[in-house]
């Protein structure tokens, strides 16, 4: 229930938020993670995994030679607040109830202190986005410049006196912890220096082949970090006094790990790292703690989380685990909270299937963090894809809103997306018109008429769209239009697509889209045979007539896959034709579907056999389709001459595999080139670290570009042409990576100059391309060289690989993609207009769950976890298209699941209400520590509630 002044003030929190961000925008503006501007950002994630040491040898450089305590005398109550770094309105509707909570009023005490659990700044712990995910937020009052109105600021700030600690998570250790010691273990004027000393390897270890080549490579291209600019450094100073100036902050905590000693317990605040261990050192100072007190556990990683018990590993120590001590009953612990999963959870020791240690165990990771889904938590026990144990007894969002809201979500993405795949489509069907048409507009150019056809219209279409979609999207305005441009987007590039088959291939044009269409609808109807006929479900019988009938449509589906042959009367007269593939191919799809069809019949639902079916059994269904559809492809194509441009894509993995054997060896160069200094450390440290940066890291960025350089030269040189069909797919990826590397460079350096670059580079290639498309179109009296480097690259062979090779991979994608989207059963959207649109949040009117109602859903997620099968559970109650809804949104083991189902939270991030985050508060007492949670959904008064009472006194008589 709502309690004390966020009864009134609580659903004001929006409007504070979007006046506050539209005065002073941050500068991630809404953090994605679908997004490759972020995922590039946390790449050291990857290479911090593959190397050996670094995260603990950093670690041991942050951790001072100092008692690691931290003294709060006299603090009986606090707040903690997990995963709040997002920079967006996610994060910013969260901080106004915190600051309330955290300040003193007439029926509580002010909080002793804030502690932030794991990920304190998203994506990567850079330390110039403290301003906009750390002070903003929570200290506005520390930030110069502000535009937004001091009142409404005043709202956005913790009290001076209430400090703020943090246990770091993974995405802090993306920069190897520089940003997080920068605020939180270095006093302001003492800031700290990056010791890249600590990226040079221990020669003397003995690892093996493939561990030595991981260490390698991740100690020579880890991102180093970014030092402070800007506001950062004058943020980490108190509050102005009456003078103006402001003392520099001091150093708030003494390590990543620590203790907080509070009045009544022992707050122990451990540093899992990337990886989710401890080191050698941090465990061996965990275990040396006394018991004087009752403990609480502080992790970045939790204990129990999902259903699953985690038992946080200790690295190099095998056997010995954090589980191990918190279970200890001399240790005094009384329960474990843990960050990382953006949800909340309680297990309840008291609960037969709650806790299995008699420990209390949170999941507390909703402060700012896009919300993980908890409507699958319920079900984890009927899973045969998971080993969890123990169910929690309060979960939030709670599992039938969490349903509601996410179905809400993604049905009406699913549908988007079915539209996007629908518009290719007809572009692609609008495109072979405009060509056959042969449409074209005249125009007055430079003196001289100009005849622009559908391929200079089409890049002028796509060129437009993309600079409209740069234009920036403010918090809380409809969707509606950024939408709109995606699906004309995908109508634009099917128009391509075409054109540029019809152009370079105009006789086998045909023949290819006839291929594409036929192609598609047999992969489809396969998806839809598979979601019919369950075949990838485990089941422990089969009726008998379901034999019959799944044995008439694989007759059916092989028969389909073999009309195109019989059709084709004269395809071999000629002897390019390569039939025997196709035929090969449908006999190995025809055993893989009977085989698989006999091994989905197991004894035990939950078994090994069930797991292993449901891990292994989409993967063999896509190759044996795969292997139809080349077979297919190959006839065709090598009918039409082009069996070198279908091999392209095996081809390409030469060139591939040499710019992997090239990025294998460089970092192992350094070693090599400074084994002459073995007898002197020091030398050879500094020495490593000269080649790491003077001759690897430019290597390892330019290898592939040399390498295809070189290649497209030999081709030349030799004309070949299986060298040729070989450069189109590896270039094409270098090209991406590349670029977007740059871009990513680009908006980290040079912040002020990236959407005037990117609007410069977009409009640079669209002009580049119309001159390609329109001829005479660059040809400005005065400057001829445009034009002359649009006609040489019209003809130019790489550059019509590449473009190949980008529109195949669309087209591959779209029609993968729509399969995907029918064995989900995105079809059956087509005659339900509630999935069309999600509805957009409107201040003063409560957000609908009438999608699919709360009692729906958790009559359906009751439904599921009691039942078992390949058939859906039957729920009373519900029609049939909520329960249709609900089975493509609803990652269980019953109905179809797939990656969207998998990410769903991370890609259905909003940045409007309704919001699921919390934060915690702790009150504390000789007897019991009580703990309630504050709900926060943006629109809606917060939520306080006590979720449990733990006892202090049974852990001192467990220890006496």
């Amino acid at each position: 229930m709502a309690q004390g002044d966020d009864a009134e003030t609580g659903s004001r929190d929006w409007s504070l938020t979007k006046a506050y961000l539209q005065d002073d925008p941050t500068k991630w503006n809404s953090l994605s993670w679908t997004t490759a501007r972020t995922l590039i950002e946390s790449a050291n994630d990857l290479l911090g995994r593959g190397t050996h040491g670094l995260v603990e040898n950093l670690r041991a450089h942050w951790t001072k030679d100092t008692p690691l305590k931290v003294p709060a005398t006299g603090v009986s109550r606090f707040l903690v607040i997990g995963d709040t770094g997002e920079q967006d309105p996610s994060q910013y509707v969260v901080a106004p109830a915190l600051a309330r909570a955290a300040g003193e009023r007439s029926d509580q005490e002010q909080a002793g202190f804030v502690l932030i659990l794991s990920d304190v700044i998203y994506p990567s712990g850079n330390v110039n986005d403290y301003v906009d995910g750390f002070y903003k937020p929570y200290r506005s009052n520390r930030v110069q410049n502000l535009e937004a109105p001091q009142d409404v600021r005043d709202e956005f700030a913790l009290p001076e006196s209430v400090p703020v600690y943090a246990v770091p998570g993974n995405h802090d250790w993306y920069d190897g912890l520089h940003g997080f010691a920068h605020q939180f273990l270095y006093p302001a004027d003492e800031p700290p220096a990056w010791p890249s000393d600590l990226l040079v390897p221990s020669f003397d270890e003995k690892l093996g082949r493939l561990q030595l080549i991981r260490d390698r490579f991740g100690r020579a291209i880890w991102r180093t970090p970014s030092e402070p600019a800007g506001r950062s450094a004058p943020a980490r100073r108190g509050e102005p006094a009456a003078d103006g100036r402001a003392a520099p902050e001091a150093q708030l905590q003494p390590a990543p790990y620590f203790v907080i000693e509070t009045e009544h317990v022992e707050l122990v605040c451990i540093d899992t790292g990337i990886d989710g261990t401890i080191d050698g050192p941090q465990y061996d100072w965990l275990s040396s703690l006394d018991g004087e007190k009752p403990k609480i556990l502080m992790t970045g990683k939790p204990m129990l989380d999902n259903g699953e018990l985690r038992m946080g590993e200790v690295s190099g120590r095998p056997g010995r685990t954090v589980y191990d001590i918190v279970t200890d009953r001399e240790q005094r612990y009384v329960a474990t909270v843990g960050g990382d999963t953006h949800n909340f959870q309680l297990y309840d020791p008291r609960s037969t299937d709650g806790s299995p240690d008699g420990l209390w165990h949170m999941v507390s990771g909703g402060g700012g963090a896009y919300t993980h889904a908890t409507h699958p938590i319920q079900t984890a026990r009927s899973d045969a894809r998971s080993h969890s144990q123990f169910r929690p007894s309060r979960v939030f969002p709670r599992s039938a809103e969490s349903l509601s809201y996410f179905a809400q979500q993604l049905v009406p993405g699913i549908w988007r997306l079915l539209l996007s795949v629908v518009m290719f489509g007809g572009g692609v069907a609008l495109g072979w018109w405009l060509a056959s048409s042969g449409w074209s507009l005249q125009v007055q150019l430079w003196g001289e008429p100009v005849s622009v056809g559908p391929g200079g219209a089409a890049i002028a279409a796509m060129a437009v769209l993309v600079l409209l979609h740069l234009l920036p999207q403010r918090p809380g305005r409809s969707q509606f239009g950024r939408r709109l441009l995606l699906r004309l987007e995908a109508l634009v590039a099917g128009v391509l697509a075409t054109l540029f088959l019809h152009h370079y291939l105009p006789d086998a044009a045909g023949a290819l889209l006839v291929l594409f269409g036929s192609g598609t609808l047999w992969i489809c109807l396969n998806a839809w045979c598979i979601r019919w006929s369950r075949w990838w479900g485990p089941v422990e019988r089969v009726p008998g007539w379901h034999h019959v009938a799944f044995g008439c449509v694989l007759a059916a589906l092989a028969a389909l896959a073999l009309v195109p042959l019989a059709l084709d009367e004269g395809g071999s007269v000629d002897g390019r034709t390569v039939p025997w593939w196709l035929i090969v191919a449908v006999c190995i799809y025809a055993v893989v579907a009977i085989v698989g069809w006999r091994r989905r019949i197991v004894d035990d639902l939950s078994g090994d056999r069930a797991e292993s079916w449901l891990k292994h059994s989409v993967v063999w269904a896509v190759l044996a389709q795969a292997a139809v559809v080349s077979g297919e492809m190959l006839r065709v194509m090598s009918g039409e001459g082009l069996t070198l441009v279908f091999f392209s894509g095996l081809l390409g993995l030469v060139p591939l595999a040499a710019i992997v054997v090239l990025l294998v060896a460089a970092p192992l160069a350094p070693d090599l080139l400074t084994r002459h200094l073995r007898s002197e450390p020091q030398r050879r440290a500094r020495a490593w670290l000269r080649w790491r940066r003077w001759l690897v890291q430019p290597f390892v960025f330019l290898a592939a570009p040399m390498t295809l350089a070189l290649w497209w030269w030999a081709a030349d040189a030799v004309e070949s042409g299986w060298m040729r069909a070989a450069f189109a797919l590896p270039t094409l990826i270098v090209m991406i990576v590349i670029g977007l590397l740059i871009f990513d460079w680009v908006r980290r350096e040079h912040e002020l100059l990236y959407v005037p670059l990117v609007v410069v580079a977009v409009l640079a290639l669209g002009l580049l391309l119309l001159g390609v498309s329109v001829p005479g179109l660059l040809d400005v009296p005065g400057f001829e060289w445009p034009g002359r480097l649009a006609d040489e690259l019209s003809t130019w062979w790489p550059a019509v690989a590449v473009g190949a090779a980008l529109f195949t991979a669309v087209a591959v994608g779209a029609a993968g993609l729509l399969a995907h989207l029918v064995f989900l059963g995105a079809h059956s959207l087509i005659a339900d207009p509630k999935a069309w649109v999600s509805p957009r949040y409107r201040p003063g009117v409560p957000t609908h769950y009438d999608f699919i109602s709360a009692a729906a859903a958790a009559s359906i997620i009751e439904a599921e976890h009691e039942r078992m099968g390949a058939r859906p559970a039957v729920v009373e109650g519900v029609d049939r298209r909520t329960r249709r809804r609900a089975q493509i949104a609803f990652p269980g083991l019953n109905p179809p699941f797939g990656p969207i189902q998998r990410f769903v939270s991370e890609i259905y991030s909003l940045d409007e209400p309704p919001f699921f985050k919390h934060f915690l508060e702790f009150d504390t007492s000789p007897t019991e520590v009580v703990v309630k949670i504050h709900r926060v959904r943006g629109d809606q008064p917060v939520e306080i509630e006590e979720v449990a009472r733990i006892s202090l006194t049974a852990a001192a008589a467990a220890y006496d």
